[in-house]
């Protein structure tokens, strides 16, 4: 085949931080740079896939040395420089390469923290950009849709998404060990900084009673309230122990030389609660929990250690998963490469050929099995020269197809799609398919954030 898929852009793996944030393209970055490709018609199809992680520039093209070049130009003309550059930051894979790397990338295989999920999400946003900017054909929608489908796939069938991976969403998980349920609980976040923030969030997905965010910095607290939504409050540290007596779960996540919870203000506090449980995680760096609260009846306290220890643990367990997720992508381009040899003329007229006499031979068999041998001949017979008559015509149009180019390869996937010749679906006659949907990856600041 003449065009192949190419893809140029730079990751986590290969660029610092401060580059990925120069070259990252916002939506309508995106629609732009889609708009002087469609217009250049330098690239067939286009993709742009761009996160905080990563930003990556997927195409079909007919001339890849000539592609690879008009990448680089496109950034220098968008971005008034070529940030990706000639040096080790930037990387290109062609053909295989190129479909085996975005499979990686929607399965967590290429994330920060393996088996993150909001990537692929991210890829089906990506890929909808495109759609909207008119850049995405036949080759690159069915790649989109080999992509998303093994995203799901790792996740439905391996535990490579398992488990908190991050320590704000092993706070919630060991809370949780001693409230099953905190549709009844009050939770108090003191720190409005990125952990307070994200501890925040997750918090918040379990839909307690009240979140209050505290913070030294009421405005700041009030701005953390405000994207969490909910209801969520925002409120001052001198009220601290106030707000200690209304909570049931504290989050802590601030910068002090000293506890901002002694043992003294929890024994306080213990006092007045009748017996009910009070939990404390503690994600300050010094600790902004006295150790010694632990000892106090029903309060129990999680440090940074013991939320380490089950980070640890599910990213053991994830990377064990990793084999059988690279199964899953070897398995799943196998069916898109299989999909796309038959997107050459004499295969799809094969297989044409192949399903009209399937059909014919069926409906003889079933309605003629009475008949003598002779008239059944004579019914084989007349009804091959029904349907080779009826071929002729189609037959001749598709081996007038160019497959080589984009817009043949759309009339041979349209004539596959029309006569149920898809090689890849559970069934000939069009059942199964490709999954068209995604999924969402964590926010706990490892994950793929746009």
């Amino acid at each position: 085949m003449g065009t192949e898929l190419l893809v140029v852009g730079c990751s986590h793996r290969t660029a610092p931080l401060e580059l990925r944030e120069s070259l990252a393209f916002a939506p309508d970055q995106v629609l732009e740079a889609l708009r002087l490709a469609r217009h250049e018609k330098v690239l067939a199809e286009t993709m742009i896939l761009s996160t905080c992680h990563r930003t990556e520039f997927y195409s079909l093209t007919a001339d890849v040395p000539r592609a690879e070049l008009y990448v680089h130009e496109m950034v220098s003309r968008l971005k008034g420089s070529d940030l990706l550059g000639s040096g080790p930051y930037a990387y290109a894979y062609r053909d295989r390469d190129t479909a085996r790397h975005l499979l990686r990338v929607a399965t967590g295989l290429d994330s920060v923290v393996v088996g993150e999920v909001q990537i692929l999400g991210q890829v089906k946003d990506a890929y909808s950009l495109a759609c909207q900017g008119g850049s995405a054909g036949v080759f690159l929608s069915r790649l989109l849709e080999t992509a998303l489908r093994a995203g799901k796939r790792a996740r439905a069938e391996t535990e490579i998404g398992a488990g908190a991976v991050s320590f704000t969403s092993a706070a919630v998980t060991l809370t949780k060990k001693i409230f099953s349920d905190l549709a009844d609980k009050h939770v108090l976040v003191v720190g409005a900084g990125e952990f307070g923030r994200l501890a925040a969030q997750h918090f918040a997905g379990e839909r307690p009673a009240e979140i209050v965010i505290a913070n030294r910095t009421r405005a700041r607290a009030e701005a953390v309230a405000v994207e969490i939504g909910g209801g969520a409050l925002a409120a001052d540290l001198r009220d601290l122990e106030s707000l200690l007596r209304r909570a049931d779960v504290v989050v802590t996540a601030v910068a002090s030389g000293h506890p901002v919870f002694d043992e003294e203000m929890v024994r306080r506090v213990v006092r007045e609660r009748n017996g009910s449980s009070l939990v404390f995680a503690d994600l300050g760096v010094p600790r902004n929990v006295a150790p010694t609260v632990s000892r106090l009846d029903n309060v129990f306290l999680y440090s940074l250690e013991s939320l380490q220890t089950i980070v640890d643990q599910n990213l053991a367990r994830r990377r064990r998963e990793v084999p059988r997720v690279e199964a899953i992508v070897e398995e799943e381009i196998e069916h898109f490469y299989l999909w796309m040899r038959g997107l050459q003329v004499t295969p799809v007229v094969k297989e044409l050929r192949e399903r009209f006499e399937s059909i014919r031979a069926r409906e003889v068999e079933a309605r003629l099995r009475q008949m003598n041998p002779a008239d059944r001949s004579a019914v084989e017979a007349l009804t091959r020269s029904i349907v080779n008559k009826l071929l002729h015509r189609p037959t001749t149009q598709i081996r007038m197809i160019d497959a080589d180019s984009p817009d043949g390869l759309l009339r041979l996937d349209a004539v596959r799609e029309l006569f149920g010749l898809d090689t890849t679906s559970a069934d000939a006659d069009g059942a199964g398919g490709a999954a068209r949907d995604g999924g969402g990856e964590g926010l706990d600041g490892t994950g793929e954030k746009p």
